[in-house]
C-alpha cells in the first residue's frame, strides 16, 4: 500500500464539473445524469459535445444537438460544441486557468464505425487531467448490459460467459429442428424453412445479434443439409437462399436492437429503484436516530450494506471524544480527526493522512479516485455548505465497484444525505456543549459569589467578635462577653450550615444520598425540627396545626429534618420580625402534605418554578437576605428521592409564601404501627 504523502499538491479551487462525449442513443440521459452529478457538488455543469450533422445522427438513431440544446436551456447548462482533436486540445490547455472538479467522459468508441469517443481521446484527457488532480470519471449512464457495434446490439448481456448463448441458441435450432422433422411432407418447405425464424427471434431476443447470427447461419445451414432438396448436400446458391439470409439477418437485428434497449432501460429502472431503497432506507434510519451515535451507526451499517465493506466515520473531536471544535481552523479540525463509528476502528497512520488530506482539500482519495489508486481504502469528504464535516472511509471494497458509475452516484447521495446528518448532529451536540459549559460556568460564578460573601459575612463576625474578646475581653461585662460569644456560636452554626448545604449538594448530584427509610410519625418530624431551628425562631410567632390520626411516613429521619429546618429557615428570613409561621400537617389524598407558610415578601408567578434551581439567589445577585441559594434544591432534592414531591404556593409579591411537600403515603406492618 502506498503511504500518503505528508506534502501533496494542491490542486487549484473548482468552479464547475465538465462532461464530454458524443452523440449517442442516449446522449440526453448521459446529460441528465452529469447534471445530476455536478448538483450533488454544488457546481454548475459544461456540457462539451462533438457536433455532427443532423442527417447523420438522424440515420444513427443518435440524440440531436437540437434536442440537447432545449435541454441544456432548460437547466442551465453550458453547452460547447467541438469538432476535432484541436478542439478538444484548446479546452483542455484552458484547464491550467479554469480547472474542472471533474471529468465525465462518455462511452469509449468500439472501432471506427461506431458511435463514442476513441480509445485514444479518452486516454489523452486522462494524461491530461492527471498532473492537475482533476478526477476522470466513467459515463454515470452506463451499466452492464448490451455491447453495441455498427448499431446493433450484438451482446445483450455480457454477465454471462460468451458461449453460452451460443450453446442455448443451437440448443433452440434443435429443438425446431426436431419439429420441422415430424412437418416434413406435411407442411412445404417454404413454411418449414419459416420455423426456423422462431429460433433466430428468440436468440435475437434473448442473447443479441451475435447469437441471431450465429443462429441464422445454423438454421440454414440444417434446414439445407437435412430438409431442402437434394438432401445431405449444401447448396447455397438460389436467390431464395440469399432472400432468406437475409430476412433473418434484418429480423435479428430489429429484435436485438429492441431487446437490448428494452434490457438496458429494465436495468436503469432497477438501478434507480435500488439506489431509491438504498437512500430511502438510510433516510429513515438518519430520521428514528435518537442520539449522535445512532446517527453515525446507521450510516456505517447502511454503507456496509450496500458496498459489502468495512466502513468507518471519521469525524473532528476533541475532549476524548465529546466536544467538537466548532470554532477551531479547518487544519485543526483536520488534526483532530478521530474514528466517531466504530469507536474502536484500528485505522493505519496512512489512513488518518490521507483522511486528513481528504477533509483539508474536500476531495475523495483512495482507491478508485486518481489519488493514491493504490490504497485498500477509499475516503470519501462529507461536505456541507460550510465545509468539509467528516469523512467516509471504505475499506475492504472490490475494486469493480469503486469503479463502476453506480457507485459514484450511490456514494454521491449518501456522502451529501449523510454530511447534512452528521452536521445536524455536530451542531446539535455543540449546542449541548455549550449549555453545559453555560451552565457550570454560570454555577462556579455563582458558588464564588455565594463562598465569597456568605462565607466571608460569618467569618467576620466571628473572627471581629473573637479578636474583641482576646484584646478587651478583661474590660467587658459579662453582658457584652455573653454577646459576642452569642455571635461566635450564631456565625459558627450559620457558616456550618452553608458547608453541610454545599456537601449534601455534592452528595445529591453524585447519587450518594440514598435515603435510610423508616416508619416515623409526622408530629414528631416537626416538633424535632422546631427544636433544632428554635434560636432562628425567636422572632416569630409559630403556629402548628397537625392533623389527627395522620399515617405514618416512610422517610429518613435525620433528611427529613433537615428538610423542614431549612424551610422553616427561610421562611424566618423572608419574613418581618413578629410575624407568623404557619406549619400545617394533612392527608391529601393518597399523601401526606406538610405546608410551611409565612407573611413575608412573596414571589412572583414567574419565579415559582425557579426558586428551586441551584444558586438561583446568587445568579439574581438577592443579596438582601444571607444565603447560597442551595437549601431549597436540596429540599427538593431529599424530597424526589422519597418519591414526594415540593412546590411553591404565593399570590405575588406581599402576600407572602407557603412551601408545600407531599410524602406518598405506604401501609406498614401492625408490628410496626405498635411499635411506633
Amino acid at each position: 500500500m502506498a503511504h500518503a504523502p505528508t506534502h501533496t499538491p494542491v490542486p487549484m479551487r473548482a468552479t464547475h464539473m465538465l462532461a464530454i462525449a458524443s452523440p449517442a442513443p442516449d446522449l440526453l440521459q448521459f446529460a441528465r445524469e452529469a447534471l445530476w452529478a455536478a448538483q450533488e457538488r454544488d457546481l454548475p455543469l459544461t456540457l462539451a459535445v462533438r457536433a455532427m450533422p443532423r442527417v447523420h445522427s438522424q440515420l444513427m438513431g443518435l440524440d440531436t444537438m437540437e434536442d440537447l440544446t432545449v435541454f441544456a436551456e432548460r437547466w442551465n447548462i453550458a453547452l460547447v460544441p467541438w469538432r476535432s482533436q484541436e478542439d478538444l486540445e484548446a479546452m483542455i490547455g484552458g484547464w491550467a486557468v479554469r480547472p474542472p472538479a471533474a471529468v465525465i467522459v462518455g462511452n469509449r468508441r468500439a472501432h471506427a464505425f461506431s458511435h463514442g469517443l476513441p480509445g485514444s481521446m479518452i486516454a489523452r484527457i486522462e494524461q491530461a487531467a492527471r498532473p492537475q488532480r482533476i478526477e476522470v470519471m466513467p459515463d454515470p449512464n452506463h451499466e452492464s448490459g448490451a455491447t453495441t457495434r455498427l448499431g446493433l446490439a450484438w451482446r445483450v448481456d455480457d454477465q454471462r460467459p460468451w458461449y453460452h448463448a451460443y450453446i442455448l441458441s443451437a440448443f433452440a435450432v434443435s429443438l425446431v429442428s426436431i419439429l420441422v422433422r415430424f412437418l416434413d411432407g406435411v407442411v412445404p418447405a417454404e413454411g418449414l424453412v419459416m420455423l426456423f425464424m422462431t429460433s433466430v427471434v428468440y436468440s435475437a431476443s434473448a442473447y443479441g445479434m451475435g447469437a441471431a447470427t450465429f443462429t441464422t447461419l445454423l438454421s440454414l445451414f440444417i434446414f439445407n443439409y437435412f430438409f431442402d432438396q437434394p438432401r445431405y448436400e449444401i447448396a447455397l446458391s438460389s436467390p431464395a437462399d440469399a432472400l432468406t439470409f437475409i430476412l433473418f439477418l434484418v429480423v435479428g437485428a430489429i429484435t436485438s436492437n429492441l431487446s437490448g434497449g428494452l434490457r438496458r432501460q429494465a436495468s436503469r429502472a432497477q438501478r434507480q429503484a435500488r439506489e431509491a431503497r438504498a437512500l430511502f432506507q438510510l433516510t429513515r434510519d438518519i430520521a428514528v436516530a435518537g442520539d449522535t451515535q445512532e446517527i453515525f451507526r446507521a450510516i456505517v451499517h447502511q454503507c456496509n450494506d450496500i458496498f459489502e465493506c468495512e466502513t468507518t466515520l471519521l469525524t473532528p473531536f476533541t475532549g476524548g471524544g465529546r466536544e467538537t471544535l466548532a470554532l477551531a481552523s479547518p487544519r485543526a479540525r483536520a488534526a483532530a480527526l478521530q474514528a466517531a463509528y466504530p469507536p474502536h476502528s484500528s485505522l493505519t497512520q496512512e489512513d488518518i493522512e490521507a483522511a486528513r488530506w481528504v477533509f483539508s482539500q474536500g476531495l475523495p482519495a483512495g482507491r478508485g479516485t486518481s489519488m493514491w489508486p493504490e490504497m485498500q481504502a477509499t475516503f470519501q469528504p462529507l461536505e456541507t455548505g460550510e465545509g468539509t464535516v467528516a469523512v467516509l472511509v471504505l475499506r475492504n471494497t472490490a475494486r469493480e465497484i469503486v469503479r463502476s458509475a453506480g457507485f459514484r452516484r450511490v456514494i454521491g447521495s449518501i456522502c451529501r444525505l449523510t454530511a447534512l446528518a452528521v452536521e445536524h448532529s455536530l451542531r446539535k451536540q455543540e449546542l449541548e456543549n455549550a449549555r453545559v459549559v453555560s451552565k457550570t460556568e454560570g454555577l462556579r460564578s455563582a458558588l464564588l459569589s455565594a463562598i465569597s460573601h456568605d462565607f466571608g459575612t460569618p467569618l467576620a463576625s466571628i473572627i471581629g467578635s473573637a479578636s474583641s474578646l482576646i484584646s478587651y475581653g478583661r474590660s467587658y461585662t459579662a453582658d457584652v462577653t455573653t454577646e459576642l460569644l452569642t455571635t461566635i456560636l450564631e456565625e459558627a452554626e450559620r457558616l456550618n450550615r452553608f458547608v453541610k448545604n454545599v456537601l449534601q449538594m455534592n452528595r445529591l448530584e453524585a447519587g450518594a444520598l440514598v435515603p435510610r427509610l423508616q416508619w416515623a410519625d409526622v408530629g414528631d418530624l416537626i416538633s424535632t425540627a422546631l427544636d433544632v431551628a428554635h434560636r432562628r425562631l425567636t422572632q416569630h410567632e409559630i403556629y402548628a396545626d397537625i392533623e389527627d390520626m395522620l399515617p405514618l411516613v416512610n422517610a429518613d429521619f435525620v433528611l427529613m429534618e433537615s428538610v423542614l429546618v431549612n424551610l422553616l429557615d427561610n421562611a424566618a428570613k423572608y419574613s418581618p420580625s413578629e410575624t407568623a409561621i404557619q406549619i400545617t400537617a394533612r392527608r391529601l389524598g393518597e399523601d401526606v402534605a406538610i405546608d410551611i407558610s409565612d407573611q413575608g415578601r412573596g414571589i412572583s408567578s414567574e419565579e415559582l418554578g425557579a426558586i428551586f434551581d441551584k444558586f438561583y439567589r446568587a445568579r439574581h445577585r438577592d443579596r438582601t437576605v444571607p444565603g447560597t441559594g442551595l437549601g431549597l434544591a436540596i429540599c427538593k432534592g431529599i424530597i424526589e428521592a422519597h418519591g414526594g414531591t415540593i412546590e411553591a404556593l404565593s399570590e405575588g409579591l406581599g402576600h407572602g409564601t407557603t412551601i408545600r411537600l407531599r410524602l406518598p403515603v405506604k401501609t406498614p406492618d401492625v408490628a410496626v404501627t405498635a411499635e411506633v
